[in-house]
């Protein structure tokens, strides 16, 4: 016997089909690996959706596409930043992640002017305050330094006694100043070292004497200190 079923009312049976929008089924909708690149154009109701750019900014961006390659585009060209044309920028160090300082160009140390002394002749005698008669045929600085103590009628003496001074592993070393200068109560007021030029050594025993003597009062005549004190008007300052 033909027809529908006693109670059915001329439907069919239901079932439990799950359904998605606009009432398709997983039954009529094919699958997603049979479908064409026409089926997958058309929408829901029938209108056709524009295919993404290729190459362009979808939704996987650009940045997802070079973290699947595994490249950088900022570390593409290896070297990172690179020197410009006046060389004034650094290159960048991978490994600090900082830019390299710019090099700069070591300029020559100005050449020291040479200053012309006029010295008395090497056979010149000079005379201490004692009377002592002293000449200085191998220095001309030291002609120079005593002829002026002589013409402003200083009471000097030349290296009478030497200070000792201790290195800083325990040493002990005899330090000399050239020129000692007195007082009419016959103390020291000055001593006065004659030097070509200010150097590293000279001024290390320089700073010890004065960690070690801070009572005594002392100066460094250079060629330059010596052409200043060697003009008429000149003041010693004691």
């Amino acid at each position: 016997m033909t027809g529908p079923k006693k109670g059915s009312r001329g439907r069919a049976p239901k079932r439990n089909t799950a359904q998605g929008r606009g009432g398709a089924t997983r039954d009529t909708s094919a699958p997603v690996r049979d479908r064409t690149p026409r089926a997958e154009g058309e929408g829901a109701k029938g209108e056709t959706r524009p295919a993404a750019p290729r190459g362009g900014a979808g939704r996987s961006g650009t940045g997802n596409a070079n973290q699947r390659g595994g490249t950088n585009p900022a570390r593409r060209s290896g070297g990172g930043r690179t020197a410009g044309p006046g060389g004034g920028e650094g290159g960048f160090n991978p490994a600090t992640g900082r830019k390299s300082p710019p090099k700069v160009a070591k300029k020559p140390l100005p050449e020291l002017k040479r200053v012309q002394l006029d010295a008395p002749p090497s056979e010149t005698v000079f005379r201490d305050r004692d009377g002592e008669r002293l000449t200085f045929p191998d220095s001309n600085l030291k002609r120079v330094a005593a002829h002026i103590l002589t013409e402003r009628r200083k009471a000097w003496r030349y290296r009478p006694f030497s200070f000792p001074l201790f290195t800083d592993k325990g040493n002990e070393q005899a330090f000399h100043f050239d020129f000692y200068i007195y007082d009419a109560e016959d103390s020291v007021i000055r001593l006065l070292l004659v030097v070509p030029y200010e150097s590293r050594e000279v001024w290390d025993r320089v700073g010890r004497f004065k960690r070690q003597y801070p009572m005594y009062t002392y100066e460094l005549w250079t060629p330059e200190r010596l052409a200043q004190l060697s003009r008429p008007r000149a003041q010693l300052g004691f």
